[in-house]
């Protein structure tokens, strides 16, 4: 890992780009969620082969995600299954993120009788216990804060800004459904 620190802009850019094709090996680009190997790929084209010191702190903590196998397994996981496309019932994750996250803000508990209620907004009062069990083991599926790291970590990288972490939303939202289906 020392020896990471000293690579060329192309050399990480190769790094980067074997993960994703392992990742994504053998799914169709135009499958559903395929494209999202694109947006994982993106670094700098004109990036120097010296990175600042930030910059060179969020690339040695991506390699060390990339080197974890277990978050390789993951990401592979999440790609097979997005490409897949999503079960039903589907789910709009903008009221979950905005729900879901003001009850984690709030210290609401996924058991409570509040939780079941915004449970019943974002999924509908009318849902089954087996549609609410899908929707959670569809989140438990995508929801993983260490995707979510190599987002932030590309984000530094990319001179983007930073973003809410949206996964603690998620994770509750997932504790929720199971609670109350």
């Amino acid at each position: 890992m020392a020896e990471l620190g000293g690579l060329t802009a192309r050399e990480r850019q190769l790094i980067i780009d074997e993960f994703v094709e392992q990742a994504f090996a053998g799914i169709d680009p135009d499958a559903t969620g395929a494209r999202i190997a694109e947006g994982m790929r993106i670094l700098p084209q004109d990036a120097p082969d010296e990175l600042q010191p930030e910059k060179a702190a969020a690339w040695a903590e991506l390699t060390g995600l990339l080197a974890d196998g277990s978050f390789r397994d993951r990401v592979r996981q999440m790609a097979v299954t997005g490409a897949r496309g999503q079960e039903e019932p589907r789910y709009d994750p903008a009221p979950i993120t905005e729900h879901a996250g003001a009850a984690v803000a709030a210290g609401v508990a996924p058991d409570s009788a509040q939780a079941k209620e915004i449970v019943d907004r974002v999924v509908g009062a009318g849902a089954t216990a087996e549609e609410k069990a899908t929707i959670a083991g569809q989140i438990e599926t995508f929801a993983d804060r260490r995707v979510e790291r190599y987002w932030e970590l590309m984000g530094v990288l990319n001179d983007r800004p930073a973003f809410p972490s949206a996964v603690p939303a998620f994770e509750w939202f997932a504790a929720a459904l199971r609670a109350h289906a």
